[in-house]
């Protein structure tokens, strides 16, 4: 059972800077198995954020998205750190069939992290998410998003792109159907907006962006962000004046 999509390599590189500075230890207990482990935890105190754009933060020297998501090397059970424990009670057999039958087709489990252990991860955290978690649709979107980062990184750009595709996609579904705070619309929307600019999809993009632009609880910094980013499709010929 392939946990990839189509077109995901085995190759690729990332700089894994297992630095104390920037990283813990913590004990964990899997929800699913129970098994009792130590993982990674980033020391966000730590960071130094360079900047950040309402699809991605970049931090000086460190990378934390690489270590965000824990897995038990047991039962392979994965989610982000601090939402390790959020799952439905209801869902934690099924989640345990379900990881039992992929075992066989995951790699070895090593104590040191590499590449390859990273994309399996945010993979297996989507499965998790997927199988039960509540408000899953806004979780595998963020999944989606942070593994367009990391074909990014790793220099593969039709995976970067297949995944801000499936970010968007997720996003505009959660949208729909998750309980969204008025306050935080606009991120999502400015998101959305983003993502399917990223995506071609100057309609879409269009129609969010604009949706930034007249919320009241959109910050300035958001609606200047929604602003920038229409007139670039303006400039460009993609969307017409109204």
């Amino acid at each position: 059972m392939n946990i990839y999509p189509e077109g995901h390599k085995g190759n690729y590189k990332l700089t894994l800077k297992q630095e104390p500075t920037y990283l813990t230890t913590g004990n964990f207990k899997c929800p699913i198995c129970a098994a009792e482990f130590k993982g990674l935890k980033v020391r966000d105190v730590k960071l130094k954020l360079e900047r950040a754009t309402e699809l991605r933060k970049y931090y000086k020297d460190f990378e934390p998205l690489y270590f965000e998501v824990n897995t038990c090397p047991e039962c392979r059970y994965s989610a982000q750190t601090p939402l390790f424990d959020k799952l439905m009670a209801s869902r934690k057999k099924m989640m345990a069939e379900k990881l039992q039958d992929l075992l066989h087709f995951l790699s070895p489990w090593t104590e040191e992290l590499t590449t390859g252990d990273v994309f399996e991860r945010f993979y297996l955290a989507l499965l998790c998410y997927e199988t039960c978690f509540p408000d899953k649709e806004l979780l595998i979107a963020g999944v989606w998003l942070k593994l367009s980062s990391l074909y990014s990184d790793a220099g593969d750009e039709a995976m970067e792109a297949y995944a801000a595709g499936e970010a968007q996609k997720a996003y505009i579904l959660a949208f729909q159907k998750c309980h969204i705070s008025p306050m935080k619309e606009p991120s999502l929307n400015l998101r959305i907006g983003l993502l399917s600019i990223k995506n071609g999809d100057a309609k879409t993009a269009r129609d969010f962006l604009y949706k930034v632009k007249i919320n009241s609880n959109s910050s300035k910094l958001q609606k200047d962000a929604a602003d920038d980013a229409i007139n670039d499709l303006k400039a460009q010929g993609k969307i017409e004046d109204e």
